[in-house]
């Protein structure tokens, strides 16, 4: 009997992935929205009957959506599939969001970095360099465009702007992280108010302001901080892997940093308004953000949330 319900609730989960999978692929503005649900089948269906039945409705997905759309299209459904059982397992067992969003994180990373290599590997198609190809053939022209009009920028602008043309380049890793959490958050924060109908035990967020980082995260930017004073090579592999880690962990320290002034904020009793409004100027005025960096920092290394 158990086995007959657990066939018919795959039968429907996957009717629901082959159309919104159907959506998202055909449907210009819809399938935006769409793609988003893609992961929902795989969690509602893990939490209720765990992640080895699961991986069986996940085969069954792929075949679906082979024929559905091709062969280029199972990326997309392995990507959205795995990330729905990763998460699914983890509510089901109570864990804490931030950590469903750690993992959900790597593995939509994960499946990034898989496709882009499949990409270059067997298709011989590199999107990234292609497209910052085609910018620095687009500021070629603009260029030729504006000295023939007597107008052409100084050396040290153009200079600046292929400067950044190859940063961008370097870092695309980096890049990857970014793609992958907002995906992650994104696909999380529309998922979650479905299965709260479905009455399945999926948590609540904690405070942001009780988030912090293992202090080996702040021992590992300091090794990278120190690494990144030797002359590598520009270009080089070690080049990238400093350049890329030392931004990722920027980017957690001025996490640890907002969480760290939030905290200070609910203790002082500060209006959340206030707190609200100074966040979106700090994003806006970025020598502010390397102010909340350094509060992450500190407060990472020596617990001064515990000190005020």
């Amino acid at each position: 009997m158990r086995n007959t319900h657990v066939l018919t609730e795959a039968a429907i989960e996957l009717a629901l992935f082959a159309v919104l999978f159907l959506l998202a692929l055909y449907v210009p503005v819809i399938g935006i929205v769409a793609t988003l649900f893609l992961a929902l089948p795989f969690m509602v269906f893990t939490m209720r009957h765990g992640w080895i039945p699961a991986m069986l409705l996940l085969a069954a997905a792929l075949v679906v959506s082979g024929l559905i759309g091709s062969l280029l299209a199972l990326p997309m459904a392995l990507m959205f599939g795995t990330f729905g059982i990763a998460v699914g397992a983890l509510l089901s067992k109570q864990r804490n969001r931030y950590v469903v969003l750690l993992v959900g994180t790597f593995v939509f990373l994960a499946n990034i970095v898989l496709d882009y290599i499949i990409s270059i590997q067997f298709l011989h198609v590199d999107l990234i360099q292609d497209t910052l190809a085609l910018v620095r053939e687009s500021f070629d022209t603009a260029m030729r465009l504006m000295e023939g009009m007597g107008q052409a920028p100084s050396l040290e602008m153009q200079r600046q702007i292929e400067q950044g043309l190859k940063l961008i380049g370097y870092m695309i890793p980096t890049l990857f992280v970014i793609a992958a959490l907002a995906l992650s958050y994104v696909t999380i924060i529309v998922s979650l108010p479905v299965m709260k109908r479905l009455k399945l035990p999926v948590g609540s967020w904690p405070p942001f302001r009780e988030l912090t980082w293992p202090k080996s995260v702040l021992w590992i930017y300091v090794v990278v901080l120190l690494l990144s004073l030797f002359p590598l090579e520009e270009g080089s592999f070690a080049y990238m892997a400093v350049l890329n880690v030392s931004y990722v962990l920027h980017l957690a320290m001025i996490v640890q940093g907002f969480s760290f002034l939030y905290a200070v904020a609910y203790k002082k009793g500060i209006a959340k308004g206030v707190v609200v409004a100074g966040t979106v100027l700090c994003l806006f005025l970025p020598f502010l953000l390397y102010l909340v960096a350094i509060f992450g920092i500190i407060d990472l290394g020596f617990d001064l949330r515990r000190r005020i």
